[in-house]
């Protein structure tokens, strides 16, 4: 077994246990499908930022700006929003004073505009009409297998998941930028047999669902022709086990990529460009944990989870960024993933994922928050790396890019990863100071007008106030 094969069965162990240690401490609130990720929701710990308003400093790549900030959140029960006005200043030398958006960039382009607005919602993520308008973090469309962990960055888009009280059919939805959507689509689900009152329980719960996703822009190492690319998917879904305290289900997704070149059989004439890809999972939901481990077989040129928090900024470096050379992409796969999502006390929310298939390099997202375990702090980190042990394709004349170890490359920031990290501290009530770290993507514009996005290095202080209401 292989040190990838190792970690892989370590962390699914771990996972496991995390889940099985969490069993039975309360009871499971209403109906908790998988589809919508489980208690904790990764998806709603991503949003949950909890921003201030107030001043600071802020380095982007090495250069140094006043920050000053309004960031308040409002939280009306069913309604919430909350704005983002942040203003980065600088001077030079020559006496030129220059204002920014919050990644530096100018004031010029509807997409920069659109943040002022951080997000305004109706409902949560679990009840029956949910939507929400702005930042997009750890989205998630069905069990995951075409979209998980999907970021628009610094765009603003809208999600929207709309089904019937007992969830006896319902659509999600998603479109990444409003003033330019690239990204959009989404999954129909239904429960055929599910009766109002008696039925056997295993035929209630039967979930039929069909994925529909596109990306109007890909990037023309997938689709060389200039169409869009399309992702179809059908999945089937059922709980073994259903009680207070425990569920368990298995489901099945089944789902095709136009990603496969053109090619015309021998015998037979006609044109085959579509690439399948199968994952059966088993998921196991607790009163505080979610926990998933499914096998995943593919054929060539497909893709699993193509959505995922990198795909935006891997355009122009795939399919290297993807973890296969042309020889890899052509070769049938196989492999497993896993996640947990655990609330092992109150205070700290925690999920992980790894996967790992042949004739690729695996990939591990972390995500941890914590508020109240050491009085007056806060503390949230999350941390994505693709491609562990690959050469950074963004930067390949780097020193020991070109033949990283497995572990080397693990803890190492370069174009293959994202690294968010944040400790703030309550001076007195409302009033906290903040150090944020953060490597990450924003979208820049070539000479062509072309946008595309690059790796971004940033590290702010901040003083303020917590304006949520």
């Amino acid at each position: 077994m292989n040190r990838s094969k190792c970690v892989a069965t370590w962390i699914g162990m771990l996972s496991l246990g995390f889940a099985l240690a969490t069993y039975g401490q309360n009871e499971i609130a209403g109906e908790t499908a998988l589809s919508y990720g489980g208690p904790p929701s990764p998806e709603e710990m991503a949003l949950s930022r909890g921003e201030l308003s107030g001043f600071g400093f802020t380095f982007i790549n090495g250069e140094p700006f006043l920050r000053f900030q309004l960031q308040p959140e409002i939280d009306l029960g069913k309604v919430g929003f909350g704005l983002g006005l942040v203003l980065l200043y600088s001077s030079s030398e020559e006496g030129e004073h220059t204002i920014l958006a919050e990644d530096g960039e100018t004031w010029d382009d509807i997409s920069t505009i659109l943040r002022l607005v951080r997000y305004v919602r109706y409902g949560h993520l679990s009840e029956s009409f949910y939507t929400r308008f702005g930042a997009l973090d750890f989205a998630t469309i069905g069990h995951g297998f075409i979209m998980s962990g999907y970021s628009n960055y610094d765009r603003r888009g809208l999600r929207l998941n709309l089904s019937t009280e007992t969830k006896k059919a319902g659509v999600e939805t998603i479109l990444n930028d409003i003033s330019a959507p690239t990204v959009f689509g989404g999954r129909m689900f239904v429960r055929p047999l599910q009766q109002k009152e008696g039925g056997i329980p295993l035929l209630n719960s039967l979930e039929l669902g069909g994925t529909y996703l596109t990306d109007i822009d890909p990037d023309p190492s997938l689709i060389p022709s200039g169409d869009p690319l399309i992702a179809l998917g059908v999945d089937i879904g059922f709980p073994l086990i259903h009680n207070k305290s425990l569920r368990l289900d298995i489901y099945d997704d089944v789902a095709a990529l136009n990603t496969k070149p053109e090619t015309k059989a021998e015998e037979i004439d006609e044109v085959t460009d579509v690439a399948m890809g199968n994952a059966i999972g088993i998921g196991v939901s607790l009163s505080q944990a979610l926990f998933k481990v499914e096998y995943r077989i593919f054929g060539a040129q497909f893709y699993p989870t193509i959505f995922d928090y990198t795909y935006d900024a891997a355009k122009g470096v795939a399919p290297d960024f993807l973890g296969m050379d042309e020889a890899d992409a052509d070769q049938a796969r196989q492999g497993y993933f896993s996640m947990i999502a655990v609330r092992p006390i109150p205070q700290v929310n925690f999920v992980a994922t790894f996967e790992d298939y042949t004739n690729t390099e695996p990939k591990l997202y972390l995500g941890i928050t914590e508020s109240g375990i050491v009085e007056r702090t806060s503390f949230r980190a999350f941390y994505l790396k693709r491609n562990i042990g690959e050469p950074d394709p963004g930067f390949p004349e780097k020193d020991g890019s070109e033949d990283p170890s497995f572990f080397e490359d693990l803890v190492r920031l370069d174009s293959k990863s994202a690294f968010i990290v944040r400790i703030g501290y309550e001076i007195f009530p409302r009033f906290e100071v903040a150090v944020l770290r953060e490597y990450r993507f924003r979208r820049v514009e070539d000479a062509a007008g072309k946008s595309h996005f690059e790796p971004i290095q940033k590290t702010s202080v901040e003083a303020g106030f917590r304006l949520n209401f």
